[in-house]
């Protein structure tokens, strides 16, 4: 009988060590949170007429004759997947003055890119750029007419790298 008592408890335990428990998966905002390094910027117009689109990228830092250049996106927890984006631009010139200027996005989505650890960012439904993986890509796309009636796209995108 003992022999079938020990047989019975080192199943029970062998199973119960079998057994892990997994962690929940953190929020998406949880996830992404922190300050990310603006890198490069671009800018770029395409008018409908055209078949090809003008664009200019800048890298960051930008050094100059007397400044340094520097952008950062703080993006902090709203909600479980909802975020608000910081956008601040910091010169910092040689004779020790500092000028910063800051936007905010405000309620910015996050939904998962199935099959990937990325989300979209979204505000009112519209996908505004990409954050996951350390990296981030901002960018605003809105379309208009120039002072001469012509139909154009303009698109800002900023992309960075998670400062750890």
């Amino acid at each position: 009988m003992k022999k079938y008592l020990y047989a019975s408890l080192f199943f029970a335990v062998a199973l119960l060590a079998g057994c892990s428990k997994t962690e929940p998966e953190p929020e998406p905002a949880e996830q992404v949170i922190g300050t990310y390094n603006v890198d490069k910027i671009t800018e770029s117009i395409k008018y409908a007429s055209a078949a090809s689109e003008i664009s200019e990228t800048i890298s960051l830092p930008i050094k100059g004759n007397g400044y340094e250049l520097t952008a950062v996106l703080d993006v902090a927890k709203k909600a479980s997947n909802i975020v608000t984006i910081a956008f601040v631009q910091t010169v910092k010139y040689t004779n020790g003055q500092t000028e910063k200027d800051s936007d905010a996005f405000d309620s910015i989505e996050l939904k998962k890119v199935e099959g990937t650890s990325d989300y979209e960012m979204l505000d009112t439904g519209v996908k505004i750029g990409t954050i996951g993986n350390n990296t981030i890509t901002f960018e605003n796309v809105s379309n208009d007419k120039d002072s001469l009636g012509r139909a154009y796209t303009y698109t800002f995108r900023m992309t960075g790298k998670k400062s750890i």
